[in-house]
């Protein structure tokens, strides 16, 4: 967390001064408040300007130096409070976002005190302010005039080669593997453009895709499109996203699955770079293709985890699990079950490794129990229901060498056990990409 020390003085004090009009008793209490802070004694301030509410003080300048007792108290939330109602009153508006701004960054908030910024920054007209706002996202990795965090559209486009020992058959509901190692070639990007606000309060609209071509499997090559809408916002001290999706995914070619699927995601700040995250995901998934009617059905996935920051670092943890609810599969020779209740235990540490080098390390380990035993004698000898755990650790390192571009390899392990042996295996995926962001 880099914390904005130098713009406490100039910009949480601007308002103190100035002039109200209400009845005599209320106005004795408001200027005992602001000489109280004037001489930084922030209790007795909040006191008088409480009493002054108390009195039938209802004026926006009143809130506003509620909010900077509340803040050089440290009571940050109840600060927050104030200055989000000051959102609601056009000529304090700017300011308001400013101070949000110190807010977000005081409590380790980095993403959202850039937001607020970026809106001080855009929205206000009083060169000072600007200039205020200006600074505080220079110290925090923004340059205004030249990053994209300024414009409506965002993204990145990268394009990847890699070599498989295993290849996959195509993704986490079409278990099992080829059997054969290959190469390929991966092209994906990703867009988001801004219809209203930003991460506080706004809509976007997102929209991405992947294709992977193998060198000599083409019957195994894998793709997929996106397109979804999300509301950004705070609840209760939460921030907030919800999220409708529509995805088609390809394989040889051929549409075999379309999913639709709803998201809401919490994210709560509890101080000192630490944070609350919650996710629950909800899928229905259809098969466009017969051969794949055993995956029709719903998907439920809630996660739950912590997200830890240390300086330049980052560390997330997180349980998910997976409960599916899928058609499955009955044919002549007996019974198969595609829906899993899976466990999953995850840690992602993201580094900076000095000057331009990035890393991230990852480890999963997933325990999936199958709901009903599988009978089909192509498969089993006897019914079995099907049990797999898999460990999955994976390494990246990249590196920006320009404005915007960025260059990375990646290195991932998966070892699935499972007691039905054609579901068992191990894998190795190594690649190389670029990225260029936007």
């Amino acid at each position: 967390m880099r914390t904005i020390h130098a713009l406490f003085s100039c910009s949480l004090l601007l308002l103190f001064s100035m002039p109200v009009l209400a009845a005599d008793s209320a106005q004795e209490y408001f200027s005992q408040g602001v000489k109280a802070a004037s001489a930084g004694d922030y209790k007795s301030a909040l006191n008088g300007f409480l009493q002054a509410r108390e009195q039938g003080m209802d004026k926006p300048v009143l809130d506003y130096n509620l909010g900077v007792a509340y803040y050089r108290l440290g009571r940050y939330p109840e600060a927050r409070k104030v200055f989000t109602r000051l959102l609601k009153k056009p000529s304090f508006t700017p300011v308001a976002y400013f101070n949000l701004g110190l807010i977000a960054n005081k409590t380790g908030d980095d993403r959202s005190a850039i937001d607020w910024f970026l809106r001080a920054y855009q929205n206000t007209e009083d060169e000072k302010l600007k200039a205020l706002a200006a600074t505080a996202l220079k110290r925090l990795g923004v340059d205004v005039e030249n990053s994209p965090v300024t414009k409506k559209w965002s993204g990145f486009a990268a394009v990847n080669v890699g070599h498989d020992s295993n290849v996959k058959l195509a993704n986490e509901d079409l278990v099992g593997v080829f059997g054969e190692s290959d190469s390929s070639l991966e092209i994906m990007g990703v867009g988001n453009y801004w219809l209203r606000g930003g991460r506080e309060d706004g809509v976007r609209l997102s929209f991405s895709a992947d294709v992977q071509k193998y060198q000599n499997s083409s019957n195994y090559d894998f793709s997929q499109f996106q397109l979804g809408l999300s509301r950004f916002g705070r609840l209760a001290g939460w921030d907030m996203r919800f999220t409708g999706s529509w995805n088609e995914s390809y394989l040889g070619g051929n549409n075999y699955q379309r999913i639709f699927g709803g998201e809401t995601r919490g994210r709560y700040g509890l101080g000192n770079g630490k944070y609350l995250r919650l996710r629950y995901r909800l899928n229905y998934i259809t098969a466009t293709d017969t051969a794949f009617e055993s995956l029709e059905g719903w998907r439920h996935q809630l996660r739950a985890g912590m997200q830890l920051k240390q300086g330049a670092h980052h560390l997330r943890v997180y349980y998910q699990l997976d409960l599916n609810d899928r058609s499955d599969r009955m044919r002549a020779t007996g019974f198969t079950s595609f829906s899993p209740t899976r466990h999953a235990l995850r840690a992602l540490a993201y580094l900076r490794l000095g000057g331009k080098w990035k890393g991230r390390l990852d480890a999963r380990y997933r325990f999936s129990g199958y709901n009903d035993a599988t009978t089909d004698t192509a498969v089993v000898a006897s019914p079995v229901t099907r049990e797999d755990t898999q460990l999955r650790l994976g390494a990246r390192v990249g590196r920006s060498f320009a404005r915007y571009w960025d260059v990375e390899g990646q290195y991932i392990y998966y070892d699935n056990s499972s007691n039905i042996a054609v579901n068992s295996y191990k894998r190795s995926v190594v690649s190389l990409g670029i990225s260029r962001f936007f």
